[in-house]
């Protein structure tokens, strides 16, 4: 993670310069321009919460799906779990986010927000968020594997759910009817990030909104891990 910013003036300062940059670069855009706010009271703190909690989901499967490809040579010489490269690839990603989360609660601050008993929840949110990221590190480590090209679409993959998760805008506000809503409820992506938002902001949260999350959490880290073994013996071929 410290290699990433040796060749920067400031080096590992760039891992707290870049959530607060990007947070600037969003709202200007969204909140200004295209004035996506409508029903968020704030606007900025509700932004920085979608964005970082989005991208650590994205990196972890981006990082995941790079994991195995580049470490041919290493699985050539030495016996090891195959399952510890998309670990220590989630563990990298988790400590990169750890700056950014800690910006979520510094914008809520600094825009006004009280501090709730609720932000504990965030804790364990982010520990499930954890496992279901490592699940899908491990579902793209496979997919690579098998694949090489579904390494250059996961980045368009991404960005159709960035847009299609809600970090941008109100859900409720937006989409008003609760066929649609409940399509974004089935959204692992969605749901965590509401789950965030409601912890640190506040707000009424669907029941279905936890519920959806722990059974994507379960079901991709035993699936994933399951599937990533199922393929070891192809690795590196």
């Amino acid at each position: 993670m410290r290699s990433r910013q040796m060749d920067s003036v400031l080096g590992n300062l760039w891992h707290l310069l870049n959530p607060i940059l990007q947070i600037g670069v969003y709202w200007v855009i969204f909140g200004l321009v295209l004035n996506t706010s409508r029903g968020v009271e704030n606007f900025v703190a509700f932004l920085s919460i979608g964005i970082f909690t989005y991208q650590y989901s994205q990196r972890s499967a981006m990082a995941g799906a790079r994991s195995v490809r580049k470490n041919y040579g290493l699985m050539t010489i030495i016996s090891f779990p195959r399952a510890l490269l998309p670990a220590t690839s989630t563990t990298v990603e988790a400590l990169a986010a750890l700056p950014a989360f800690g910006v979520m609660f510094v914008v809520a601050l600094a825009t006004g927000e009280p501090v709730r008993w609720t932000w504990v929840l965030v804790l364990p949110t982010l520990a499930a968020f954890t496992l279901f990221n490592f699940g899908l590190s491990m579902s793209t480590a496979r997919a690579t594997n098998d694949v090489a090209d579904i390494q250059q679409l996961l980045p368009f993959v991404f960005r159709l759910g960035f847009y299609a998760s809600g970090v941008l805008f109100n859900v409720e506000s937006y989409v008003e009817q609760p066929k649609f809503q409940a399509l974004f409820e089935v959204n692992p992506l969605y749901c965590f990030i509401e789950l965030n938002r409601t912890f640190i902001l506040g707000g009424d949260l669907s029941p279905y909104v936890p519920l959806s999350a722990g059974l994507w959490t379960v079901a991709l880290l035993l699936g994933g891990f399951f599937w990533f073994r199922a393929g070891e013996d192809s690795f590196g071929e």
